[in-house]
């Protein structure tokens, strides 16, 4: 910078004719902030600002609403956060690409916003949008992240039925971007990011139900409720294993896309057959499918089918394989059920939930069984009775949150390290009408800094030897008490709970029990904050660490588990119609709501999100275009401060703008 003196020399001129200050105005700007570099800025000065100094920061003029956009920023506030549950990205995220970097501020604030919410006694929809989709919605999935939504449609006529990829975040606002005809309506439906042949992609599974022979002309099997077997002529039902590459979805995906322009529709055409292509079939002749559940084993896509009352078929993707486990009977039950699997690949087992029925009474049971090479009949290795002395037939559903281990790409951050989630498993009953929740935690073992070393595995009591207990049974029974407890019990009658799941943040709704419609009419939308009701010997996870990143402290957690959401009076009479499909994502606090009859989805957000748009893209492109050729951060000559308002009369007074 130079000195008084020369700046005085050179504007010796200027003051013979009276304009020296608005001349040295010029050359020497009131934004002093913007003559430091601004690596100064990203390295140095921004590390020690809070969240909210940041936004506040963002305010001051369009400068520093630029920069404060700079993903490194975020990513610093990323790898602090420890909020639950895990934030999770889709595996290619690349957060060095230009088009998508946006998302690592919309993941921080994001996040602040659901938590603050959530911990709220009144917790609310904060957005609320209504997707046209000019299809009617049967049922959907969202991927983990939100950002990309999975459903089962048919048109109007209930005449062509579709299985349509949704991209629900992109500045030019939610689309489909891709549909594959699937000529009858699809259930069970679910989807993961998984590697196929060696590619990420996402795995969709579904079923449909077709006649063996035709069928008569007057039954539409399409028409006709999937949640219990109907008395028609001879029907069989399919299992359909689509995948869809994230290389193509990224492309077509594009945020500097505008939906409809040349430029969209000559990606969507490079591309002809659609993203999805068919991986394997699997026909079912004999019973309904019970359930079913997708996983990774050894990097290769299996399906897990609930075929018949105590049997489950596994079957490859890959190379044509299938194995059928039976599970062993209990001695003294009339009725054993399976009403819930989920595959741990990662410890090589299953996990099964069974109604065991008496003649007057029943139990449910957590079971572990290992993956079978071959055909077998297993007793489970572990297992434990989680209720009993119920009448019988009192457990009506079982649902189970699959606990995401996130694997990122290479070019994402390192996150905080931070506990696995628990597993949590929901049941829905009635006499009375209720909701009971138990959680599994992982295993852990001490590490030599004094830390926890958190393992992959979930455990409930081992089976006892059948020649007798023994002291290492009695040690490992006395170690899986530990990973493993009752939370909480919600009594709802006389309405019935449905329950949307997750490891530590759930969604349910509450119909009448006399709505028997296969699309009931909402009662109540609430939501549930699991205590995580751990054995003292647990290792709690690491204490709120805001003070690192934001200026208060969280709010604390609220005493009341269960509260009401408050929604709009008018989505709140549209719920009354009947609902088709719910989804959530607990990691965004989406909520997905489809209504019978609507030819669309209804979006309800809990935290506060805001899409960039194409404006700021040009605007963003001009400034920085403006800065590099100005050189705003090593010279004296800066113009972007003129932005604020009453800058210019602050400095000039009420003169006229040159």
């Amino acid at each position: 910078m130079p000195s008084l003196f020369d700046s005085l020399k050179h504007l010796l001129s200027s003051f013979i004719t009276g304009t020296a200050y608005e001349e040295y105005s010029r050359q020497y700007p009131s934004c002093f902030f913007l003559r430091v570099p601004l690596l100064v800025y990203l390295d140095h000065v921004f590390p020690c600002l809070a969240v909210e100094d940041v936004i506040c920061l963002r305010r001051v003029n369009k400068a520093f609403y630029l920069i404060t956009h700079e993903p490194s920023i975020w990513l610093r506030f990323l790898s602090r956060m420890n909020h639950h549950p895990v934030i999770y990205l889709r595996p290619t995220f690349d957060y060095t690409n230009p088009d998508t970097y946006y998302e690592a501020e919309q993941l921080v604030t994001r996040t602040i916003s659901l938590d603050d919410n959530w911990r709220d006694s009144n917790s609310k929809v904060i957005t609320r949008m209504l997707f046209e989709t000019h299809y009617e919605v049967l049922e959907m999935s969202l991927l983990p992240g939100g950002k990309y939504m999975i459903a089962s449609v048919k048109d109007k006529s209930s005449y062509r039925y579709y299985l349509m990829l949704y991209i629900l975040d992109h500045p030019s606002g939610p689309a489909a971007i891709a549909r594959i005809p699937t000529h009858a309506k699809t259930f069970h439906l679910q989807t993961r990011y998984m590697k196929y042949n060696g590619t990420w992609g996402i795995v969709i599974t579904c079923t449909r139900r077709r006649f063996a022979n035709g069928g008569p002309l007057n039954i539409n099997l399409s028409e006709l409720s999937h949640e219990h077997p109907v008395d028609v002529p001879p029907y069989f039902t399919e299992v359909l294993v689509y995948f869809t590459s994230m290389e193509v979805l990224e492309e077509i995906s594009d945020p500097n896309l505008v939906w409809g322009s040349p430029e969209h529709i000559q990606k969507v055409q490079a591309h002809p057959g659609g993203p999805f292509r068919l991986c394997t079939t699997l026909e079912v002749a004999e019973g309904e499918i019970q359930d079913i559940a997708t996983f990774d084993n050894d990097g290769t896509p299996w399906i897990a089918v609930v075929t018949r009352d105590t049997y489950i078929s596994f079957f490859s993707c890959g190379p044509q394989r299938q194995i059928i486990l039976k599970c062993a009977d209990h001695p003294g039950f009339w009725a054993q059920t399976i009403k819930g699997i989920l595959p741990l690949p990662k410890q090589k087992q299953i996990l099964v939930v069974r109604q065991c029925i008496e003649l007057e009474n029943e139990e449910w049971a957590i079971e572990l069984y290992d993956f079978p090479t071959e055909h077998a009949i297993q007793t489970p290795t572990h297992y434990i009775i989680v209720r009993s002395d119920l009448p019988p037939d009192s457990l009506l559903k079982v649902r189970i949150s699959e606990p995401l281990f996130f694997e990122p790409s290479p070019n994402f951050p390192k996150l905080q390290t931070q506990p696995l989630p628990p597993l949590s498993i929901y049941f829905e009953s009635r006499n009375p009408y209720g909701l009971m929740h138990y959680s599994l935690w992982p295993m852990y073992e001490p590490t030599a800094d004094g830390g926890v070393k958190y393992i992959p595995k979930y455990i409930v009591d081992p089976t006892p030897p059948a020649n007798g207990t023994t002291p290492e049974w009695a040690y490992e029974r006395d170690v899986a008490r530990t990973h493993y407890a009752h939370q909480t019990c919600h009594v709802t009658d006389p309405q019935v709970v449905h329950i949307l799941p997750g490891n530590y943040r759930a969604v349910y709704y509450t119909t009448s029990e006399d709505d028997r419609r296969a699309s009931p009419s909402i009662m109540r939308l609430r939501r549930y904050h699991s205590p995580e009701t751990q054995k003292i010997e647990y290792p709690v996870r690491p204490e709120d660490n805001s003070s690192a990143f934001m200026r208060t402290e969280r709010p604390y957690l609220p005493s009341g588990l269960y509260g009401t959401i408050d929604i709009k009076p008018q989505d709140d009479d549209v719920f009354s119609k009947g609902v088709n499909a719910v989804a959530w994502d607990e990691s965004i606090g989406r909520i997905c709501i489809a209504v019978e009859g609507e030819l669309g989805i209804r979006i309800l957000d809990m935290a506060m999100n805001v899409e960039p748009d194409n404006r700021f893209a040009g605007w963003k492109q001009q400034m920085s275009q403006e800065i590099v050729e100005q050189d705003c951060w090593h010279t004296k000559d800066c113009i972007h401060s003129r932005s604020i308002p009453g800058w210019w009369e602050h400095w000039f007074g009420s003169r006229r703008r040159q």
